[in-house]
């Protein structure tokens, strides 16, 4: 079941953050608990309807979603982990909700380097010349983490729900 952004974007203060192989763990990891802290200041205070607000200035609960393809996907889950490990640290809960997908990418082909003369080719005719093109399309699996410190039906319908 895939569920719409746009429908939590209207309940909730939804951050998309990417993280791809380049991308730095700590300032990620950064960037999720300032997205938990109000107005970029340490979470002292462990009232759920203030923290729910954290780092938002219309009330809305705070769901950072991170998303990354397959060669980043190790990257993201320790950004996650680090994070929610501080969030415990200073006694706030963290829902997690994982969410798999995939999207279509185009990749360069590889060139045959098919000048080995041990094979004959000139047993095989082809019938037509068939122009590939440069580039191949593939389904690329990407995961989306979304972190929020209240709980989400929507996301807990769809994807299940881990604290």
């Amino acid at each position: 079941m895939t569920l719409d952004e746009g429908s939590l974007q209207a309940k909730y203060d939804l951050v998309n953050l990417s993280v791809i192989t380049s991308t730095q763990i700590s300032s990620r990891t950064l960037a999720v608990l300032a997205q938990f802290s109000p107005s970029g200041h340490e979470i002292e205070n462990n009232d759920p309807a203030t923290i729910a607000a954290a780092g938002n200035n219309n009330g809305r609960p705070v769901i950072v979603a991170l998303t990354a393809r397959a060669n980043a996907t190790n990257k993201l889950i320790s950004i996650v982990e680090i994070a929610k490990r501080e969030l415990t640290s200073k006694k706030v809960k963290c829902f997690q909700y994982n969410a798999l997908g995939s999207e279509i990418v185009e990749i360069e082909r590889k060139s045959k380097s098919g000048n080995d003369e041990s094979e004959s080719d000139d047993a095989f005719e082809t019938m037509g010349a068939v122009p590939l093109s440069e580039k191949k399309k593939r389904s690329m699996p990407v995961m989306t983490v979304y972190l929020a410190i209240t709980p989400i039906r929507e996301l807990r319908l769809a994807y299940g729900e881990q604290t």
